[in-house]
C-alpha cells in the first residue's frame, strides 16, 4: 500500500499546531495555576528542610524566616525598616562562618532548587497536552504556572513579615522594626519573571522529550 510520506508529515504537524501559544496559555491557565501554586509550596518545604539540615533554628518565627530565605534564594532582598529608615540585605550574602545558615547546604543549593522546581512545573503542565502542541505553544503552556506562583508570592510578602518591638528602658518609648521581602522585586522577579521564563523553558523541554 502506497503512503504519501509528505501527507503524513503534514498531518502530524497539523496535529501539533492546532493550538497557538496564546490559546495554549489560556487553555491551561487552571491547571497551570494549580501547579504553579504547588511549586511555590514545594519550594518553601525544600527551603525549610535545608534550614533544618543546616541547624539554623530561629525559634517561634522560624517559619517566617524560611519564607524570607525562599525570596532571598530567588534574588529578592529582605527589607528591614523602622524609625523612619530602611535598608535591604540578603541572608545568603550576609551569611558568615559564624552562621549556621549554609553550614551544610551551600547557598547555591538554596538558589538552584527554586529554578529546578519551576522548570519541572512547566514540564508537568506541558505534558498534559504535548501531543497537540509545537515547541512555542508547549512553552506557553508551561508558562501558565505564572498566576498560581504569582498569587502565593504576593501573599508571602505579607505572611512572612517579621515585626520586632523594642522599648527604650530610659524613655519608655517603643519602636517597631519590620523585616519583609521587598514588594516590587518580589512581584517582578519571583512572582513574574522566574515562573514565566522557567515555566516556558520547562514546557519547551517537555515537547522535546
Amino acid at each position: 500500500m502506497f503512503i504519501d510520506r509528505a501527507l503524513v508529515d503534514d498531518m502530524s504537524m497539523g496535529r501539533r499546531r492546532t493550538v497557538g501559544p496564546q490559546q495554549a496559555f489560556t487553555n491551561n491557565i487552571g491547571v497551570g495555576a494549580g501547579i504553579g501554586a504547588a511549586a511555590f509550596v514545594a519550594n518553601y518545604v525544600v527551603t525549610y528542610l535545608f534550614v533544618i539540615i543546616d541547624g539554623a533554628d530561629s525559634g517561634d518565627e522560624m517559619w517566617k524566616l524560611v519564607g524570607q530565605l525562599l525570596y532571598n534564594a530567588q534574588f529578592v532582598s529582605t527589607e528591614i525598616s523602622g524609625g523612619g529608615s530602611s535598608e535591604t540585605f540578603n541572608y545568603f550574602d550576609e551569611a558568615t562562618g559564624s552562621s549556621d545558615l549554609t553550614s551544610t547546604i551551600p547557598a547555591i543549593g538554596y538558589r538552584i532548587v527554586p529554578i529546578l522546581v519551576l522548570v519541572v512545573a512547566g514540564i508537568v503542565v506541558a505534558q498534559q497536552v504535548s501531543s497537540r502542541l509545537d515547541t512555542q505553544s508547549a512553552a506557553a503552556a508551561g508558562a501558565s504556572i505564572l498566576p498560581g506562583y504569582l498569587a502565593l508570592t504576593v501573599v508571602g510578602t505579607f505572611l512572612f513579615e517579621i515585626s520586632r518591638t523594642t522599648t527604650n528602658p530610659f524613655s519608655g518609648t517603643s519602636s517597631t522594626t519590620t523585616l519583609a521581602p521587598e514588594m516590587v522585586p518580589a512581584i517582578a522577579i519571583a512572582g513574574v519573571a522566574l515562573p514565566l521564563v522557567l515555566g516556558a523553558i520547562g514546557g519547551a523541554i517537555s515537547n522535546e522529550l
